[in-house]
C-alpha cells in the first residue's frame, strides 16, 4: 500500500542549501573550494556554475528521479535575487 500511493509534494532544505552555495559564490567568487569528488581546488564561482549545470541537466533529462532538481535551481535563483537586491541597497546607501 505504501508504494501504490499517488505522487505528493515534498519539502526539504536542499533549495536553501543551494541558495547558500550561490550566495557564497557571488560574495566570495575567488575563494577556493575543494569538493569531495573530485578533490580539485577551484574558485567558488566555478564550483557553483558546474553544480548548477549538473542540476539543470539532471532535471531536464529526468535522471535521478525523486530528487527535486528544479527546487535546487529555484533556491539558487532566489539567492541570486536576494544578493542582487542587497548589493543595490548598499550601493544606494554609499552614494
Amino acid at each position: 500500500m505504501l508504494f501504490d500511493a499517488p505522487p505528493a509534494p515534498t519539502i526539504g532544505a536542499s533549495g536553501g542549501v543551494f541558495g547558500l552555495l550561490l550566495a557564497y559564490a557571488l560574495l566570495f567568487p575567488t575563494r577556493k573550494v575543494v569538493p569531495l569528488i573530485p578533490p580539485i581546488p577551484m574558485p567558488a564561482w566555478l564550483f557553483a556554475t558546474i553544480y548548477a549545470g549538473i542540476e539543470l541537466f539532471l532535471g531536464v533529462t529526468g535522471t535521478l528521479s525523486g530528487i527535486a532538481h528544479f527546487a535546487h535551481l529555484g533556491g539558487m535563483i532566489g539567492s541570486a535575487l536576494v544578493v542582487t537586491q542587497w548589493r543595490r541597497a548598499i550601493t544606494r546607501k554609499t552614494r
